[in-house]
């Protein structure tokens, strides 16, 4: 490593005057790390303070929280500490469905005091007996269908479950809560307008979870005693009886409890039952999270503002869903209408030229429109748009038709190309859209069919269903005019929660940081998804382990990962593995399953760490002991692990299970014996064994950690245990006599990456095994090798362990495959499952396993924050109350520029070289807080708040 010497020139920290201001603020107060959220059940209360003195802090604090009259229901009195997260409601039991406010009053380290303006947030249905008088209602005609022809084939019955209530106040309503859950995705109405939200009630587990949301829609209301309001709701197949859940549930129905208060005190509930009315009605006649929407604008729906309609007849009541129904947890799936995509290019074709034996041949466009312009598309037409950036989405029109004209809408994430020669994998001519990496959904399915009304201008946009794409392609029966085209991102990642941001003077590093982002909102939609494009869209579990450091830095995922761990106890097997997916629906339940299962573990923790917060650690502590029972004894040699591992996937290294890299010379974990089965080699069980025991070794050590800051001493003691013969397994077993690893591993980079992890070698096994991956590197033209588990440690282990950090430095700039920059390069948008989904070279790559947009390898975007920004978690500090600021500049980056909005505050750190070579280094280290400065020669200091700014020279 080359050694650094710096020059400090510390440039004026003034303390008094224009530089400083004394004003203290108390803000960014949320509950339950949620903004103005609903569905509450356990208030845990966290907020900001903020102030441009240097060294400003909290001394104590007390929160007071009233009800929405004013009434106060508890004061926490004076707490002496200066955390400002996880403060923990320990009042008297709350009301449910009903809204509440809170501050919190802030001491500062001079004894002055600080009133935060009031946060609010509504509680959801929090008792069982809550739902007592309303029952889950559904309508005949919406259910599973059984094949005669086919034998175990179902598919889920066409149209969409319409429910209507009218419902007579009696009383001058005062405020009205209304709470709402479907088996299947729904949407819920009052007087015809919709409910926040899209896609409810999310997915989770068919058979054990449902979510409800509680919404006041006291101002939607006809609130006079003599007011009658309809209550309405529309349910579609989605998350309960499609495709994407193996059509495990039977029939869609709607289960709602309002909650009527009074000018007079009083209160009333009206649930969901037998008096309401029902039909298979309204304009979606079809719809699916795979398959798409069929709308029918002719069909109108005037009782949602009625409440009469005499094709709609008595519900019936159903008892098939025998789980609990659970308040949201985290924030729901929303419509990002401040990402809105335009058009970038948009033209029409008709007919292909050059098409031969080899090649599809080239579309020939008729017409090409700028952006905004009004759209024209005939009968025999096709109409693409690029929206140029790839995203979970909707597509919405404003356009028009004569009645009964049809319009087909199919999303794609790429375009097919070069003469659409087949070789290069293309599935139609240049200049169509390619949707072959859709699998199944290719030709049947990811598909808008709308039928318009003929009124003039209409508006559309899908409402039960979701689309990975960049590009669509439109055709019609008829001649139609499109006023306006948009892409409305679709995503669990509302816009108050980002709370990231980093720029570089390298543009494609910079797009590389979009591509994580992209992905991020894309793929954390209800479930961190694997892709949102095609028939899988599922949970897994090692996609999330290694991403959720990264997800972190772009945007507050506490919630939302909280809510993904009650997935994984939900699809948590008997014998206490965790699964490959949560929840469990197609596939993916494979048990034991190395980076996979052990999610169950990193989640946890790593929300912890970064949001302090043990209310995911103690929350799931009873599950993953069972895990942990479980994977102690197995882990040495698991007789499911001899079976199957996915292990390092898609690496381009030895043993890799999917046949990922395009390397030839790639040694598969498989080989067909003598008597022609298929069974994996010994060295890829070793492989497997090796990496199954620094799973476990990782697991127990941050059990260890868990169970210390529960105060669970035996635990943490039996975990410290477990440490300790894991680490004398691994080296028994898989490193040599000189304290080198197995030969078989020692040309992989993964194996290598692991060892110097976890402290796996020492000494003069230490150095080789440095120089051994830095030669690995090299050799492959200083290129990474590794698959998902490698590629989340790679850019960590050889900053800090190999102590490399030029070598990390090459990985992230390396434009060659395989490398982040490559498929930049290449044109891409997101993040992508293979490192090489689609060259320019050769075209796309396998379509069974292609995705576009897949996140996984944005692992690198926390490295990005740790270490070119240097703003690193204190693992003895969880929550940022205090941390390490430690930039590693790397001259091949001019300049970095980075904000991360922390739990308690923004930090902000940016760096540059000028001219002549003097490195330039900003920070902002929020109030109540305090940070370990390591500069570039090893000069430590600490510091707390206020700005600051250091200068010096860089040379050899």
């Amino acid at each position: 490593m080359k050694k650094i010497n710096l020059l400090i020139v510390p440039v004026a920290l003034l303390a008094a005057g224009w530089f400083w201001s004394p004003a203290v603020q108390v803000e960014g107060l949320r509950t339950c790390r949620l903004h103005e959220p609903s569905n509450i059940v356990k208030p845990v209360f966290s907020w900001q303070m903020k102030s441009s003195r240097a060294g400003a802090s909290q001394k104590a604090y007390a929160i007071t929280l009233r009800t929405a009259d004013g009434n106060e229901v508890w004061n926490s009195g004076t707490i002496e500490t200066g955390d400002s997260h996880a403060a923990t409601y320990s009042g008297p039991a709350l009301d449910s469905a009903t809204k509440y406010r809170w501050t919190v009053k802030v001491t500062d380290e001079k004894g002055r005091t600080y009133t935060a303006k009031p946060a609010t947030f509504i509680t959801g249905l929090i008792r069982a007996d809550d739902w007592n008088g309303s029952d889950w209602i559904a309508v005949p005609g919406c259910e599973i269908i059984t094949s005669n022809n086919v034998p175990k084939t179902h598919f889920a019955a066409p149209g969409t479950s319409c429910f209507f209530k009218k419902i007579a106040n009696g009383k001058t309503v005062k405020e009205a809560y209304w709470t709402v859950t479907g088996q299947g995705a729904f949407q819920a109405y009052v007087n015809g307008k919709p409910l926040p939200d899209v896609l409810k009630p999310g997915f989770t587990h068919v058979f054990k979870t449902r979510h409800s949301f509680t919404y006041d829609i006291t101002d939607m209301l006809d609130k006079g005693a003599d007011g009658v309001n309809v209550f309405s709701a529309m349910v579609s197949a989605g998350w309960w009886r499609d495709k994407i859940v193996h059509y495990r549930g039977k029939e869609s129905a709607f289960r709602a409890q309002l909650i009527m208060r009074y000018a007079d005190g009083s209160k009333a509930r009206f649930g969901t039952d037998a008096s309401w009315s029902g039909a298979v009605a309204g304009p979606v006649k079809a719809a699916g999270i795979f398959d798409g929407e069929t709308y029918d604008a002719r069909v109108k729906t005037p009782w949602m503002m009625t409440g009469v309609d005499t094709a709609f007849k008595p519900v019936k009541t159903i008892n098939e869903f025998r789980g609990v129904i659970v308040p949201m947890e985290g924030a729901p799936i929303g419509l990002r209408e401040d990402l809105r995509l335009a058009p970038k290019e948009t033209y029409v074709w008709s007919g292909v030229e050059g098409a031969g034996e080899d090649a599809y041949g080239k579309v020939k466009v008729l017409r090409r429109y700028e952006p905004n312009a009004t759209v024209k598309l005939a009968a025999g037409e096709t109409l693409v748009v690029d929206f140029g950036q790839n995203a979970a989405a909707v597509p919405e029109f404003t356009f028009s038709a004569a009645a009964g004209t049809e319009l087909s809408v199919k999303p794609a994430e790429m375009l097919n190309d070069e003469n659409g020669l087949k070789k290069r994998g293309n599935d139609g001519p240049e200049g169509s859209v390619y949707r072959r990496n859709l699998r199944k959904l290719q030709e049947h399915g990811a598909e808008v069919k709308y039928t318009f009304a003929g009124n003039g201008e209409e508006s559309y946009r899908p409402e039960f269903t979701f689309f990975g794409y960049r590009y669509i392609s439109v055709t019609a029966s008829g001649d139609v005019v499109f006023k306006a085209i948009a892409s409305v991102p679709v995503t669990s990642i509302p816009k108050w929660s980002e709370c990231g941001s980093i720029e570089t003077d390298v543009a494609d590093v910079n797009r590389l940081v979009l591509n994580v982002l992209w992905g991020q909102y894309s793929n954390y939609l209800s479930v961190p998804t694997d892709c949102p494009q095609r028939d899988e869209r599922l949970g897994w579990t090692a996609d999330t382990q290694v991403f959720c450091a990264a997800a972190s830095r772009s945007a507050d995922v506490y919630g939302f990962l909280y809510k993904f761990m009650r997935d994984m106890r939900d699809s948590q097997h008997d014998n206490g593995s965790f699964t490959g997916v949560a929840p469990t629906a197609q596939y993916g339940d494979l048990a034991e399953q190395l980076g996979w299962a052990d999610a169950g573990i990193i989640i946890p923790y790593t929300m912890w760490q970064r949001y302090g917060d043990l209310s995911i650690v103690a929350d799931n502590f009873e599950s993953m002991e069972k895990y942990m029972a479980l994977t102690a004894k197995n882990r040495f040699n698991s007789p499911v692990a001899n079976g199957h591992q996915w292990a390092d996937w898609l690496s381009y290294e030895n043993y890799e299970s999917a046949g990922g890299g395009a390397n030839p010379n790639q040694i598969p974990a498989y080989e067909t014996g003598a008597d022609g089965k298929r069974a994996p080699r010994k060295e890829a069980l070793d492989y497997w064994h090796y990496l199954g025991g620094c799973y476990l070794l990782w697991d127990a050590q941050m059990m260890a950690a868990m169970s210390e800051a529960l105060g669970k001493t035996e635990a943490a003691t039996k975990y410290r245990a477990i440490v300790k013969d894991t680490v004398a397994y691994l080296k028994s077993d898989f490193f040599e006599k000189d304290g080198m690893i197995k030969q078989c591993f020692r040309d992989m980079q993964t194996p290598a990456l692991f060892a110097l992890k976890f402290g796996l070698v020492e000494g003069a096994a230490a150095d080789k095994t440095r120089a051994g991956l830095l030669k690995n590197i090299a050799d492959h033209g200083g290129c990474l090798q590794t698959g998902f588990l490698g590629t989340s440690i790679i850019m960590d282990t050889l900053t800090y362990d190999a102590v490399s950090p030029e070598t990390a430095y090459t990985l992230m700039l390396q434009r060659k495959n395989p490398s982040w920059l490559y498929s930049v390069e290449q044109g891409a948008t997101t993040i992508w499952e293979r490192w090489n989904s689609y060259t320019k070279a050769d075209g796309f790559g396998r379509a069974g396993m292609n995705s576009f947009n897949h996140y996984a390898y944005g692992a690198v975007l926390d490295w990005m924050y740790g270490t070119m920004a240097g703003i690193r978690l204190d693992p003895k500090s969880p929550g940022w109350k205090h941390f390490i600021l430690a930039p590693i500049p790397d001259k091949r980056i001019g300049n970095v520029n980075a904000t991360y909005e922390s739990p308690y505050g923004a930090i902000k750190s940016s760096w540059e070289f000028n001219k002549n070579g003097t490195w330039h280094f900003r920070a902002e280290i929020p109030a109540n807080t305090s940070a370990t400065v390591i500069l570039p020669n090893g000069e430590t200091r600490e510091q707390a708040s206020g700005k600051f700014t250091w200068s010096g020279k860089i040379g050899s």
